[in-house]
């Protein structure tokens, strides 16, 4: 007779062990998966909460950065409105935000820093005597320069003929590894110098990286097309370039405009006229190449929250003041003018064609929902870029849009 303690499944156990071994081994898997599992998903749920948080931050900073940059056309336009034209910001608008008191979002952090676009050589204006001289400045030799110059305006414009007999021709293109033809108009992109002969090989090292003399050739010109350079925020190469100031003329400008040397005591001024530059710097260089008014300006708004910023890039212009360049080579856009009466007997320098190209259009009425009307906005929005290279540090291509 059994003992009075025992039992069936006792008795099953003792008599089978491994049984009861695999049971528990068992068990003790499934609660490894099941923990295993749990953990996973945990670590997707945290990465997608992360993600989320991030793009309503992302968003917020957006936000607040198109608000600031509001804020900064709507000084912009108050200058202008009251003096009739934006000249140098000396006027006054050199710290928009400040200016008008703009309070950020709470925890948030936002400046502006303004840059005269206009104040740079604009490329779809440029010569040989410019680009040649442009290159001097820069430190090429005589023969480098004269077929720098050549190999952009090969590049830019239609039937061209170079001035040094070494230069690269349009013909040239076609016996490439990819047979092609320049595009002959001006550059939509510093990316396009990595295309163009002997070009590349003097501002580009020997892994195609733009080296310093394509970084110092991107910071003194424009690819945008207006008439003429802003005085008041020229650089040194464009005063030397375009306008023909030499050291000491360059450095009597700067230190007037800047409240520098001589002019420390009155601090930054301003030039109304050519005039007055030409009178101070003296009369061995030329003004007649520049203006006192700014055409295109670049904003750059940067808002920071923590460790996160969001940066916000806009090239605006006064309605008809600047232009993107051409997208047609130019012969092909003065028969267009011509056959829709513009006047094509200008100078190079004249704006005619970027103030009809940088005016939007009014929209067409809809017979649907009624006539449109447009809208009387105070500035041409030319170019706007969200978290991309602030101008200063350019990368290879930076396109301008169509």
């Amino acid at each position: 007779m059994p003992p009075e303690n025992s039992s069936p499944s006792r008795d099953a156990a003792r008599r089978n062990p491994g049984r009861a071994g695999s049971v528990i081994i068992l068990v003790l898997m499934t609660l490894l998966l099941t923990a295993f599992a749990l953990t996973k998903y945990l670590d997707k749920t945290t990465i997608d909460l992360l993600a989320d948080a991030r793009e309503v931050r992302a968003e917020r900073l957006r936000v607040e950065a198109y608000s600031a940059l509001e804020t900064v056309l709507a000084v912009l336009q108050e200058f202008r409105a009251v003096d009739g034209a934006l000249h140098s910001p000396a006027e006054g608008w050199g710290a928009p935000l400040e200016f008008a008191g703009y309070a950020p979002s709470e925890g948030l952090t936002v400046g502006a820093a303004l840059e005269d676009e206009s104040g740079k050589i604009p490329l779809p204006h440029a010569d040989f005597q410019t680009l040649r001289d442009l290159f001097l400045l820069l430190g090429q030799k005589q023969s480098d320069a004269e077929r720098l110059a050549d190999a952009l305006l090969v590049w830019m414009q239609t039937g061209y003929e170079p001035v040094d007999s070494f230069s690269a021709r349009a013909t040239d293109y076609e016996r490439g590894a990819l047979p092609h033809d320049p595009p002959l108009r001006s550059l939509h992109s510093f990316g396009e110098l990595a295309s163009i002969r002997y070009v590349r090989d003097l501002l580009f090292d020997e892994q195609g990286r733009p080296n310093e003399l394509w970084r110092r050739f991107v910071d003194s010109v424009s690819l945008y097309d207006f008439a003429r350079p802003n005085l008041n925020g020229a650089s040194p190469t464009t005063l030397g370039a375009l306008g023909g100031y030499d050291d000491a003329g360059v450095r009597a400008l700067t230190d007037y405009l800047g409240g520098t040397g001589a002019y420390a005591q009155q601090g930054p001024e301003y030039f109304r006229t050519t005039q007055e530059a030409t009178a101070l710097a003296g009369q061995t260089a030329s003004s007649s190449r520049f203006d006192t008014q700014v055409h295109c300006l670049r904003i750059n708004v940067t808002v920071r929250e923590g460790q996160t910023s969001f940066r916000l890039t806009a090239v605006v212009a006064p309605p008809g003041e600047a232009a993107l360049p051409p997208a047609t080579p130019p012969a092909a856009a003065d028969s267009t003018a011509s056959t829709t009466g513009q006047n094509d007997t200008d100078a190079p320098g004249n704006s005619t064609a970027a103030s009809t190209a940088g005016t939007p259009a009014a929209p067409a009425a809809d017979t649907a929902t009624g006539p449109q009307t447009t809208l009387n906005y105070p500035f041409t929005l030319l170019e706007i870029r969200e978290n991309d290279e602030i101008t200063g540090s350019f990368s290879p291509a930076q396109p301008v849009p169509e």
